[in-house]
């Protein structure tokens, strides 16, 4: 289903895809590297806010009727996400600390679906190579616009429900903003790395990273909103690092 005027708005939309589909990087072409899971541990990070957070704008979905119909009522931009202190849709990940470490590449994609007309989830975090798979499960046409700063940009069709496409990203980059043309309020993120240490804050503000090499790394924590906070943090074989990294409205403490 297309709504009058659509058609023309997504015109001249580049409906192929550019991004680097089955691409190796040299990561992902050589031999992962060996860990002993004797000699790893667990980092556990959470992520509040100090004080009230910013306001949300609501979604001004009136133009796309199917879009607002999809919803019982106002639909916030979820960009600032904050329940009790607690920061939802914060990306976390070890920025620095693995050396020359190599990682096995998922071949099960990560998925970003479109669904009542916004972006589920917000934010994605993926692995360099890794299948990004893009779903439609809205009953009108949504495109799919990627633009990375250092790997090749993507404009890809989902013109029907249940459609699909895939995308690979050769390159780390926190965060790539994902907008669709025809629906300009919606917004997603996608983070990626070259690792498998990396997570995605849901409601309770924290992410727990698993099966990390015994070391000392940069942590980094990355918000849309909020902006790009790291600490160094040492983890122990069998143990457990806690991490806490705090925003507030006059600046950034851990």
């Amino acid at each position: 289903m297309c709504w009058p005027g659509c058609l023309l708005r997504i015109a001249p939309l580049v409906l192929a895809l550019v991004a680097c589909a089955g691409d190796e990087s040299p990561r992902t072409a050589r031999e992962p590297t060996p860990i002993d899971p004797a000699s790893t541990g667990t980092l556990l990070v959470r992520v509040r806010y100090q004080g009230d957070p910013p306001p949300m704008k609501v979604l001004n979905m009136s133009s796309v009727p199917p879009c607002a119909a999809a919803h019982p009522g106002p639909v916030l931009a979820g960009d600032a996400l904050v329940h009790d202190g607690k920061v939802e849709n914060a990306f976390v990940w070890l920025k620095a600390g693995l050396g020359e470490r190599v990682f096995a590449v998922p071949t099960e994609p990560a998925v970003m679906d479109q669904v009542g007309c916004v972006y589920v989830p917000r934010v994605l975090g993926v692995q360099v190579g890794q299948p990004i798979e893009f779903r439609n499960s809205d009953a009108l046409l949504h495109n799919v616009h990627g633009k990375p700063a250092r790997s090749p940009r993507w404009n890809v069709s989902l013109a029907r429900q249940g459609t699909q496409r895939v995308v690979r990203v050769d390159k780390p980059e926190v965060a790539i903003s994902v907008g669709c043309d025809v629906h300009p309020w919606m917004q997603g993120w996608v983070a990626v790395v070259d690792h498998p240490f990396f997570g995605v804050t849901g409601p309770d503000g924290q992410v727990t990273l698993q099966g990390v090499p015994a070391g000392t790394y940069t942590v980094g924590v990355w918000h849309e909103r909020f902006g790009t906070r790291e600490v160094t943090a040492s983890v122990e074989a069998g143990g457990t690092a806690e991490i806490l990294f705090v925003f507030s409205p006059t600046g950034n403490a851990d």
